[in-house]
């Protein structure tokens, strides 16, 4: 007598599960290479603020130098007292790397997502582009936020001058230092795996 066979489908892999472990695998070596590249990695950041400040604001600020993965803006704002008896300008100093945390996100997802070498290389270049234009504008708006309310009055006065307002200026901060850096990896990911995420993971149960 033959015995019944057992017509239940033995349940398969889950993509989401599946690919979130990996990404939470991936993810310390993200930030490793991450903070061990910094300089390299900010680089193109610095390069940008440096001609953004200078071309659109030259009268205020000189130049923009990189110290590491740090950047020192320096500025042709005088203070009015001196500093260990001579004249001193303002220098603000930001750290880029608040708001390029993203890059190692986006190695993570990238390196879970099931993809043939040519296009994961391809997907960590405009990720990289993407979180360096994101880095940028971080870097911009916390300048012109340190002008115009951290830094002395004279830096204060300067900004006033800049032809900006300042609800814009400390919205434009808080955009790029709470929202942007969380949002455009998530949404720059999810643009590039579409049919991915359609086919594989929306299609398929939990």
């Amino acid at each position: 007598m033959t015995e019944p066979t057992d017509h239940t489908d033995k349940p398969g892999k889950n993509p989401v599960k599946e690919m979130f472990l990996l990404a939470a695998l991936y993810l310390p070596l993200g930030f490793f290479l991450w903070f061990f590249a910094a300089s390299l990695l900010m680089f193109p950041t610095a390069r940008l603020a440096d001609l953004l400040l200078t071309g659109f604001f030259g009268d205020i600020f000189e130049r923009v130098v990189q110290l590491g993965f740090q950047l020192e803006v320096q500025t042709a704002v005088i203070l009015e007292r001196e500093v260990d008896g001579r004249m001193a300008a303002v220098n603000l100093y930001v750290n880029p790397m608040i708001y390029a945390w993203g890059m190692a996100l986006l190695f993570g997802l990238i390196m879970a997502t099931p993809l043939s070498v040519k296009r994961r290389l391809f997907q960590m270049t405009i990720g990289f582009v993407v979180v360096t234009l994101v880095t940028t504008w971080g870097v911009f708006w916390e300048t012109l936020t340190d002008l115009a309310f951290r830094s002395s009055p004279e830096a204060g006065a300067a900004a006033a001058g800049l032809g900006l307002d300042m609800n814009l200026i400390a919205l434009c901060y808080q955009l790029g230092y709470l929202m942007l850096p969380a949002v455009v990896p998530i949404a720059t990911w999810i643009l590039m795996n579409r049919a991915f995420i359609e086919n594989d993971i929306l299609q398929r149960p939990l």
